[in-house]
């Protein structure tokens, strides 16, 4: 890439493989298990925590609004 005239930065390339969850489930995972690597637990259980009311709650809160409109 670099004979094109650009380089991909490295946090780019750390991240990268995070994305395949998805475009927001995929930064929030990266958040956990950098962030567990790291030594941080409380940051990325915060991060978990997101996760999961993104990829539960949200569509489950969703759906029960739904069903309250038909």
């Amino acid at each position: 890439m670099a004979a094109v005239g650009f380089s991909i930065p490295a946090r780019v390339k750390r991240l990268a493989p995070f994305f395949l969850a998805g475009p927001i489930s995929g930064p929030l995972l990266a958040g956990v298990v950098l962030n567990f690597k790291g030594g941080r637990p409380v940051l990325a259980t915060l991060y978990a925590i997101a996760l999961v009311e993104i990829t539960v709650c949200l569509p489950l809160v969703t759906a029960k609004l739904g069903l309250a409109l038909i």
